[in-house]
């Protein structure tokens, strides 16, 4: 490819060190840079640094085309990608305009890459909510806590609904589901409602998500299904229906051999069903740090495809001969990429495992094609790869703390392995007690590692820090590493022959003892520490940062330190609203006198009360009794005190709403405000939530109040933003929620699967 080649990939020197001999030298292109300027970047370029910045200029095309207020012109974004590709060619011979060029053309394949999927993905999504029946085939049957079980079903008939505004899936969690499987036909009675949007600005948006995977309609207060006709399936729905209930039954095996959550999380770590967890385990695991053990991604790949890979190696090389005219290593991780691909379809085929089985992927093909496998391009490789098949991804925290960690993990390699001089002999030494040393202090490394990659993005998303995590995961990993992903494995091979039980037995072990220390360490004194929500551009100058100082190699790395300076200072300013609404209208969080948020409407939106007392960095739970302090219900509304003088009215009847715009400061309703109640109080009605999703308000000197709201904009999945229905001021926008009491108020009931648990 030239000259310009080299600027964007050239393979590392043999020469690590030193400026090195280039087919044009960038002290030319930038004289006025000064000769250190230009040493370090061609040195940075002699090592192939550059290619390593096309993926995260990829992400900087998605982050813009998810930013976009109205759905872009997939044909307009592929013809600048085009016109891009053209820049490209025409500039092979100007080393600086080609790299231009290129860069360009990252961003815009990131953004057209986004564009595709969401033309390649789209379905209808359910408008409005409906009661009725659902009719479909079970795609997947999941297990919940409480005797619960969640079925995904493809939708054939949903209440009624025209087929061209049918979904494509629908979701809802039932009881009394005994006989229903992947493959049954069935019709389940429930209330089919759209996927909820964000509940709070910047926060996370479950419809976005859901649109994504075909997701048109999740169904509550569901009725036990009811058992149709057997539809007939294709090859492909045989597959699908058969590997799902192989799942369930191996989830089922191994929990009749291992009771209790070590069981639970046991079939978790297999085959990627997480509900029967419980609460307190789920709890118990976040606050120690340890939640990713059981979220399969690339710990478990690595374990699962390392164990193949050392055990088949392993015994090819004991049978004689075979090791001296087979490539033996090379058919290892030829069957080490069957048995990860295998695993990622058995536990479910999370984006996050996807994501995992790319990047094993690469390794494994690196190997066979006699390359080295664990390296920054490789890196860069798999999350192009990924960014083109899951571009949506990289929105989520699941992405971008993994990517985080191992490009943090992979540099930090890199740096150690750079230090050793070329003709520095490896250490002779083989003894047991310095290969412990040495996988100890490899798990601390890695934990610290991972730690502070990772720290800026858990805080964003999930505004939670785990203290204590270094001290839980170098017992779990080491625990997860020699008992729990090896005996798995082992499970696998010995379950055709009704061997495996033992092999259940001694994972779930390692499990009992990783849960143990978990508990143990989220009852240590601040173990856990509540983080205010910060601004996306806090978390952007924090990643733009990190790229920067684990990408270069140079001192190049150490002006990454003014970007995550600045992203610190910005996230050391949150911004914390005084009152919350919900997009739907059903609920409402008020700042009292006491400073702390105060909620309404916790009975039909606890998942938003949940999100937002995690944005406002405050660790109590929805269903403690201090969050609807001072809340006042009956059958027409509720009201919430403000911090200053007044009150915040939420009326759900007309009745309630004429009564309330006399007397409350704030009126929120998802009914259509009459003109007149807007010049008594500030309304917040149908009308504003249907335009403008979640909102906020800030009080200033007791008098200003600002508005922030979602504003999901004209997007395929935000095509739930209708008007309200009927004529104003006679009709309620949507259907009014049942009639509560103040008791109703006053805390969630006791076993009652809570919006949270179902979104979850």
């Amino acid at each position: 490819m030239g000259n310009g080649v080299g600027s964007m990939g050239a393979a590392p020197s043999a020469r690590r060190h030193g400026r090195g001999t280039a087919a044009f030298r960038l002290r030319q292109l930038l004289p006025v840079s000064g000769g250190a300027l230009t040493s370090a970047l061609e040195e940075e370029r002699e090592r192939g640094r550059f290619f390593i910045w096309l993926p995260v200029l990829a992400i900087c095309g998605v982050i813009l085309f998810f930013a976009a207020p109205d759905d872009p012109s997939l044909t307009a974004s592929a013809l600048a990608f085009l016109a891009a590709l053209a820049m490209c060619a025409a500039a092979r011979k100007r080393p600086t305009g080609f790299c231009v060029a290129v860069s360009v053309a990252a961003i815009i394949g990131g953004f057209l890459a986004a564009g595709l999927q969401v033309h390649r993905v789209a379905a209808p999504v359910l408008e409005r909510g409906v009661r009725g029946e659902a009719v479909g085939v079970v795609e997947r049957r999941e297990p919940r806590a409480r005797g619960a079980v969640r079925l995904l079903i493809r939708v054939e008939s949903i209440a009624g609904v025209p087929e061209d505004h049918r979904p494509r899936f629908a979701r809802a969690t039932v009881r009394g589901a005994d006989g229903v499987a992947a493959g049954s036909r069935v019709a389940i009675d429930a209330y089919w409602r759209p996927p909820p949007q964000a509940v709070r600005p910047g926060g996370y948006d479950f419809a976005r998500e859901a649109f994504f995977t075909g997701l048109g309609a999740v169904g509550s207060e569901a009725k036990p299904p009811r058992l149709l006709d057997p539809p007939p399936l294709t090859p492909m729905g045989r597959f699908s229906a058969a590997t799902d209930r192989l799942r369930n039954a191996i989830s089922a095996r191994i929990q009749q051999v291992v009771p209790g959550d070590a069981g639970a999380i046991s079939a978790a770590l297999v085959t990627g069903q997480r509900g029967d967890i419980s609460a307190a385990a789920n709890d118990a695991l976040r606050t120690a740090g340890l939640y990713h053990v059981i979220s399969i991604s690339g710990l478990h790949m690595a374990l699962f495809g390392g164990g193949v890979f050392a055990a088949l190696r392993l015994l090819l090389v004991m049978v004689p001969g075979l090791g001296l005219h087979v490539p033996v290593k090379k058919w290892a991780a030829a069957a080490a990429l069957l048995g990860a691909g295998g695993y990622l379809y058995l536990s479910g085929n999370e984006v996050a495992a996807q994501r995992s089985f790319i990047m094993i992927s690469v390794v494994f093909l690196a190997v066979i094609v006699d390359r080295q496998g664990l390296t920054m391009r490789n890196l860069a490789i798999a999350a192009l790869f990924g960014i083109a098949l899951t571009p949506h991804a990289v929105l989520g925290p699941s992405f971008q703390m993994s990517f985080a960690a191992v490009l943090g993990l992979v540099s930090w390699y890199e740096r150690t392995r750079w230090q050793v001089p070329d003709d520095e002999p490896r250490s002779s030494g083989r003894g047991v007690a310095r290969r412990v040393w040495i996988y100890v202090l490899g798990i601390v490394v890695t934990t610290i590692i991972a730690a502070l990659t990772t720290g800026p993005f858990a805080g964003f998303h999930f505004q939670r820090i785990a203290v204590h995590s270094l001290l839980s995961n170098l017992v779990a990993l080491l625990v997860v590493g020699t008992l729990v992903m090896p005996f798995a494995l082992l499970g696998f091979v010995l379950m055709p022959f009704g061997l495996d039980p033992p092999a259940w037995m001694v994972m779930g072990f390692g499990v009992d003892i990783m849960l143990a220390v978990s508990y143990w360490v989220a009852d240590l004194p601040g173990a856990l520490v509540a983080l205010p929500a910060f601004s996306a551009s806090a978390v952007l100058f924090l990643a733009l940062g990190l790229c920067w100082i684990a990408i270069w190699t140079t001192w190049l790395r150490l002006l990454g330190v003014l970007p995550v300076a600045l992203g610190v200072a910005l996230a050391a300013i949150p911004d914390r609203p005084d009152i919350y609404i919900d997009p739907e209208g059903r609920a409402a969080a008020v700042r009292g006198p006491d400073g702390v948020l105060h909620v309404s409407g916790l009975r039909y939106a606890s998942f938003a009360a949940e999100n937002w007392l995690a944005a406002d960095g405050d660790l109590r739970k929805p269903r403690d009794k201090s969050v609807a302090l001072g809340v006042r219900c009956d059958s027409f509304g509720c009201t919430l005190p403000l911090p200053s003088e007044g009150h915040l009215a939420l009326a759900w009847t007309y009745a309630a709403l004429r009564e309330d715009c006399t007397r409350a400061r704030i009126v929120v309703t998802r009914l259509v405000a009459p003109p007149g109640c807007r010049n008594t109080a500030f309304v917040v009605d149908g009308t504003d939530l249907t335009r403008n999703g979640a909102t906020t308000l800030k009080l200033e000197d007791g008098e200003a109040i600002t508005l922030r709201a979602h504003d999901p904009g004209q997007r395929a999945w935000s095509a739930t933003n209708r008007a309200p229905v009927g004529p104003p001021w006679r009709q309620p926008a949507v259907s009014p929620p049942p009639s509560t009491s103040p008791e109703a108020e006053q805390a969630l009931p006791e076993g009652e699967m809570t919006p949270a648990e179902e979104l979850e």
